[in-house]
């Protein structure tokens, strides 16, 4: 069974040994069978050192709950078609984040990977149902979006 969760957990990964190194999200943060739910802060380009200790610039996700994480074009699909093609439509939208393995640089190796569905936060929406329902011009609909 999946438990959900709305902040990284402290794990006994050995990569949390090293916690100058480990300054982004990871699946050194999640347990076995838990999944992050994280609300998008912002997308932009970042600076960061790679694993040889050189300068990089990579896509990075700030999360209003979470470390950041490197963006790569998997997860970024994934959000797209999810939230729109327009990453600055992702913001303040939810993604579900779970820890799988994956082959990468010819190693086994834990990777996290966005869901592919809108994660249920249990967000009451009937306010905005009833404005939607209630709206019979386009002004009311976007007025209500």
């Amino acid at each position: 069974m999946t438990n959900l969760v709305f902040e990284p957990s402290t794990t006994t990964h050995w990569k949390n040994l090293f916690p100058n190194k480990m300054l982004l999200l990871g699946s050194q943060n999640l347990n076995d069978d838990e999944e992050l739910i994280a609300t998008i802060k912002s997308v932009a380009q970042q600076e960061i050192k790679n694993t040889s200790g050189k300068d990089e610039t990579v896509s990075v996700i700030q999360f209003d709950n979470a470390p950041p994480m490197v963006l790569n074009i998997t997860n970024a699909r994934t959000i797209a078609s999810l939230y729109g093609e327009m990453y600055s439509d992702w913001i303040g939208c939810c993604v579900q984040i779970y820890a799988t393995k994956v082959k990468a640089f010819g190693l086994d190796q834990m990777a996290l990977r966005i869901r592919e569905a809108i994660p249920d936060t249990n967000q009451n929406v009937d306010e905005y149902e009833n404005l939607l329902r209630a709206s019979t011009t386009i002004g009311d609909l976007q007025k209500a979006f």
